[in-house]
């Protein structure tokens, strides 16, 4: 009778150990998951390094004072077109401050688009809008600087081709707009 409890001790403990070990590894999966998909929902501030050095050469190799990479995108209704945008400082001094700023809607291609889209600022339940993901920033004379421009696509936009300018200002050191510096076109073409 001894032997019988020793095994139904044995089985008991082994089935615990069993339990444990098998919480502990869908505990960690769970972790990582949420740390992968947490690291792959957020925007990142700053352009990443390749992208800023594809950008960096299209504006060494042309002497544009601005630089879109992909600049024309195709999205679907509902969902976001992020475009990289880089600056260089081609003023005269050592430094200078530029600002960054939500452009207008340069055309409206689609027929049959309503007026609501050529306005400003246009109803954005039906309209593409567009952000600039970049706060003013200073930069050094010939350096550059790059930051992501965003078109939101809603859901009950009018399919056809979007064109939005994007404006860099010179700017005060409060981030003050003085003039326009540079402007570059980006287009969506909304499925």
């Amino acid at each position: 009778m001894a032997r019988q409890n020793r095994r139904g001790m044995e089985l008991a403990v082994n089935t615990l150990v069993v339990l444990i070990l098998g919480v502990i590894i869908v505990g960690g999966g769970i972790a990582l998951m949420y740390s992968i998909f947490n690291k792959a929902k957020t925007l990142p501030g700053e352009v990443d390094k390749q992208t800023q050095q594809q950008l960096f050469s299209i504006l060494l190799g042309s002497k544009e004072r601005i630089a879109a990479l992909d600049n024309v995108q195709t999205v679907a209704r509902g969902e976001t077109a992020t475009f990289p945008v880089a600056v260089q400082n081609q003023l005269e001094g050592k430094e200078a401050t530029f600002l960054p700023v939500r452009a207008q809607q340069a055309a409206v291609v689609p027929p049959g688009v309503d007026a609501t889209c050529r306005i400003s600022p246009p109803d954005t339940a039906k309209c593409p809008a567009m952000d600039v993901i970049a706060e003013p920033f200073t930069i050094k004379r010939y350096g550059s600087k790059a930051f992501y421009v965003t078109v939101a696509v809603p859901k009950g936009a009018a399919a056809g081709e979007y064109v939005y300018n994007v404006d860099v200002m010179n700017a005060t050191a409060d981030g003050q707009p003085i003039n326009l510096y540079a402007r570059t076109k980006v287009h969506v073409d909304v499925e």
